[in-house]
């Protein structure tokens, strides 16, 4: 106290505390926008993270699949068409294959496979002729080395079971005189690629060796190489494509009718 008077007392500056609120609101703000963040964060990774697995799973998931199969064989120099049927299923991250199929020879070809007029050197048995019939289920595993968005490279790996039915019959009247019919195991393998030159298709070539384990002279003549090549459709990317081109058109349509004028 100075002459007689009390010393006013200090008052709180506002200003301070006011920006001393700011200070913890500004604060309290910035962990809520860094937790929300963070959040946002996780969340889309999780999403990301659900959707690939999704994906793969889809990819992985086994599948059907039905084929026709033409091979060209060479045996004891002549060529032969071997075609087939094939059916399976394919799994796994690279598509590998389980497949069952049935064979059978070309018309006629059968007939190449034996040197009658050697077998049968008597010139009476030159009015007989062969009726031959091969024919073989085949089951297969393929496994792929290389699979991605153009190329495919595969190993078949094959085994069978067949018979060769021949029927001996006289040229002029037709009646049989007599038939033989012999069992053969054919063992094949070989390397198959596939190249994808367009979303809907693409080309495909197969080289291999085939044993055909038989206890008559059928497995000198049957063994040797085979060649397939021919073109792949994609059914699949089709029909997604069609779908798309489909919702387009419609959508289309909708937003054509409802921006046309009220006719009178």
């Amino acid at each position: 106290m100075k002459y007689g008077f009390e010393e006013p007392r200090k008052r709180p500056n506002k200003i301070n505390i006011l920006l001393l609120i700011l200070f913890f609101a500004g604060q309290r703000l910035a962990y809520a926008q860094t937790d929300s963040t963070a959040a946002i964060q996780k969340a889309t990774v999780v999403k990301d993270t659900t959707a690939l697995q999704s994906n793969a799973a889809a990819q992985n998931k086994a599948k059907l699949f039905f084929n026709f199969d033409a091979r060209g064989t060479f045996i004891q120099h002549k060529h032969i068409n071997v075609f087939g049927v094939n059916a399976g299923i394919t799994f796994g991250e690279k598509r590998n294959r389980l497949t069952a199929g049935y064979y059978w020879l070309g018309y006629n070809a059968a007939r190449r496979l034996v040197n009658w007029r050697k077998i049968l050197p008597n010139p009476l048995n030159l009015s007989y002729y062969t009726a031959t019939d091969v024919r073989f289920a085949n089951f297969a595993y393929w496994h792929t080395a290389i699979r991605n968005k153009r190329w495919v490279l595969s190993t078949p790996l094959e085994i069978g079971i067949g018979n060769e039915s021949t029927r001996f019959r006289d040229l002029f009247d037709g009646v049989a005189s007599g038939s033989r019919k012999d069992y053969f195991i054919p063992l094949q393998v070989g390397v198959y690629a596939e190249y994808r030159a367009f979303r809907w298709a693409g080309i495909n070539s197969q080289i291999g060796y085939r044993n055909a384990l038989s206890s008559g002279e059928f497995r000198e003549r049957f063994s040797g190489f085979y060649y397939s090549y021919g073109v792949n459709l994609y059914p699949e990317a089709i029909w997604k494509d069609f779908k798309k081109w489909s919702k387009r058109k419609g959508k289309s349509q909708t937003f054509d009718n409802a921006s046309a004028p009220v006719g009178h």
